[in-house]
């Protein structure tokens, strides 16, 4: 499920053209098949954001070397990366009635025997161990097929008298934009039962399972949601507090956490006609890390984001302004967590930077992983979006032709809390600043051709051990979609 800033959708299917004709099955069930196809080239440089190539043997906390593991996005090179992948998607709708949709889609990725399912994307020639002969290379299984989605959704009003519904099994989930919980990229097995008492209102309550331990212990990590959405016209208001039970010892033996998530989000779209919209998102949160052995310690982290959006009338032209923001820890030995906690995917965060967070480590110093809490500049902080971050971006999109589209955004980066990203004495809060560009061209029915890429010059926290400045990083990929 997916809850937006005016409307709450249950059914995240594939984009299906207009002009498709559905196969149909015995008994009038509609089926309806598709998927989508993506090739890809990637070339990204140190997006390790140290010395690049000056430091062969580099590393940071044992977390970067050289022989980086091709992933989604090129993160950790030291000196540069290049690599190609591609993306399979098989999707199928099966609609029974009015009331009731099932869903499956299927999704490509390899398997590796140290890091299992991890990549959506499949790195071309990323298995061998298929050939035979004198040259035995490639000729080899490289792919498996996962479920990426598969759901049961019932809708009807013949229970309460008013739109009512279900929906069970494996799906995307993003709260909002986002901020705080966006499992969009795997999906998470989930229940969701919602009620519209008003045409406008839409009100659900869902629970997630992240992970299950013993069946017979209290293991496991689960999470519980309360959702509402008020769709007016011009304008939506939504709500969301989310309660994270986690007794499955992600940090340690014995380790649980206990985490609750609120969040008030609104917009306007377009404001007394002038084409100038506005959308706003708070979040708070709340709860324990128990049990560490030595003390309890408190969540207290925030995040905010506001943006105003102007649309030309007359060309197809959208600017936009943002700023947003997460909150740090002071310390990483307190005895509280005041970093923003995020939990996500491998898609970009809320920031849309595609070099920092995305690619590159990042402020965030309020990390839960396997190994406790993470710092700040490791590996395990790429990807965490608003945490310890705050941006302000500027820039629009622009339809050059009908069939061409360009993407121009500036970003200024800094930290909520000093850190000290490469090991330097002296922490700062200086970031840095990222440009970012992005043609699309439509070649043919469902076939888009893309560059998209950025360029990021880091600030005084990145400054190395020894007080020399880090080096800039840049990314640019290029690749076919094709969507049917």
């Amino acid at each position: 499920f997916v809850l937006g800033l005016t409307a709450l959708s249950y059914a995240v299917v594939a984009e299906i053209p207009s002009d498709t004709t559905a196969a149909v099955a015995k008994g009038k069930t509609q089926i309806t098949l598709g998927g989508e196809i993506q090739v890809r080239g990637s070339m990204a440089n140190n997006t390790a954001v140290g010395e690049g190539d000056t430091k062969p043997s580099y590393t940071r906390g044992g977390n970067f070397s050289r022989g980086v593991i091709k992933s989604d996005s090129p993160w950790g090179c030291i000196g540069a990366c290049s690599y190609y992948d591609y993306l399979l998607k098989l999707n199928l709708e099966a609609k029974l009635s009015p009331n009731t949709t099932g869903f499956v889609e299927l999704v490509s990725g390899p398997y590796d025997s140290t890091y299992g399912y991890k990549l959506n994307y499949v790195p071309f020639g990323y298995q061998q161990g298929g050939a035979r002969g004198a040259y035995q290379a490639g000729n080899t299984k490289e792919s498996t097929m996962w479920i990426s989605q598969a759901w049961i959704l019932y809708q009807g009003s013949g229970l309460l008298g008013v739109p009512a519904g279900i929906k069970v099994g494996r799906q995307p989930i993003k709260l909002g934009n986002g901020v705080f919980l966006d499992h969009s990229y795997f999906g998470d097995d989930a229940i969701l039962v919602f009620v519209q008492p008003i045409k406008e209102l839409t009100l659900a309550a869902a629970t997630i399972k992240f992970a299950e331990g013993y069946s017979d212990n209290n293991d496991d990590a689960t999470a519980y949601s309360l959702i509402g959405a008020y769709a007016g016209k011009g304008f939506g208001l939504s709500a969301d507090v989310t309660y994270v039970d986690d007794q499955s010892s992600d940090l340690a033996t014995g380790t649980e956490i206990h985490l609750w998530n609120f969040g008030l989000r609104g917009n306007v779209d377009d404001i007394a006609g002038t084409g100038l919209g506005f959308r706003a998102d708070v979040e708070f949160q709340t709860g324990k890390v128990k049990d560490l052995g030595t003390t309890e310690l408190d969540i207290q982290g925030w995040a905010g984001l506001a943006g105003l959006d102007y649309k030309f009338k007359e060309i197809p032209v959208k600017l936009t302004l943002e700023y947003g923001i997460g909150s740090g820890d002071k310390s990483e030995t307190g005895d509280k967590i005041e970093g923003f906690i995020t939990t996500k995917g491998y898609e970009k965060s809320v920031i849309g930077t595609f070099v920092y967070d995305y690619i590159t480590p990042t402020a965030c110093n309020s990390v839960v992983s396997s190994g406790g809490l993470a710092s700040a500049g490791s590996s395990a902080t790429v990807k965490a979006g608003l945490c310890n971050t705050q941006y302000v971006k500027l820039g629009g999109t622009a339809n050059i032709t009908k069939d061409i589209g360009f993407e121009l955004y500036g970003y200024w980066l800094r930290a909520h809390k000093a850190v000290a990203l490469n090991g330097n004495a002296s922490t700062d809060k200086d970031l840095g600043w990222e440009a970012d560009a992005k043609i699309t061209y439509k070649i043919d029915k469902g076939l888009t051709y893309f560059v998209e890429g950025g360029y990021f010059w880091p600030g005084d926290a990145w400054k190395m051990s020894d007080g020399r400045d880090a080096d800039d990083a840049w990314a640019v990929r290029h690749g076919l979609i094709l969507k049917f």
